[in-house]
């Protein structure tokens, strides 16, 4: 089976949508949610895009699914939440792996996580997304990102 190009963890509302809409582009993307249900439900209900999607039921086999260097948002509940799904991600990924958190952080929480990863050699990008259960029928989304890679200058855009 062919790895996927990017991964996303988190099946709500908007990673879902995001999912699909992804896998709509022609992109594979693997997938994971905490609760295994909700992979599988969201697997089952993709209907034609079942091909582009990879649904994952442990990290370690979502991080496999992926193709190095591994780009994978992160879209669950801001603040702790993502701090513990970052932690149980660092020890799967290597070096030029990105993490990207697209749940709308509080930007202290974005800079705090810049500087626990500035030595690891991983790329993190904070992004808060806007577009809601319609954004993807619509197209209508709205980003906003800031990233920094090892041994740069934080770069916003």
């Amino acid at each position: 089976m062919a790895q996927a190009e990017i991964g996303l963890i988190g099946l709500g509302v908007m990673g879902s949508n995001l999912a699909l809409n992804i896998a709509e582009k022609g992109n594979k993307i693997a997938v994971f949610n905490r609760t295994v249900d909700a992979t599988r439900k969201f697997y089952a209900d993709a209907g034609s895009l079942q091909s582009q999607i990879v649904p994952c039921e442990t990290i370690e086999e979502f991080v496999a699914a992926i193709r190095p260097p591994r780009p994978i948002i992160i879209m669950i509940k801001a603040g702790d939440p993502v701090d513990q799904q970052m932690e149980l991600l660092k020890p799967y990924l290597e070096n030029n792996d990105i993490m990207i958190d697209a749940g709308n952080a509080n930007f202290r929480d974005t800079m705090r996580r810049f500087e626990n990863l500035k030595d690891s050699g991983l790329t993190f990008i904070g992004m808060g997304v806007s577009g809601g259960e319609e954004g993807r029928a619509t197209a209508r989304r709205s980003w906003s990102a800031a990233r920094k890679n090892p041994g740069s200058a934080s770069r916003k855009c």
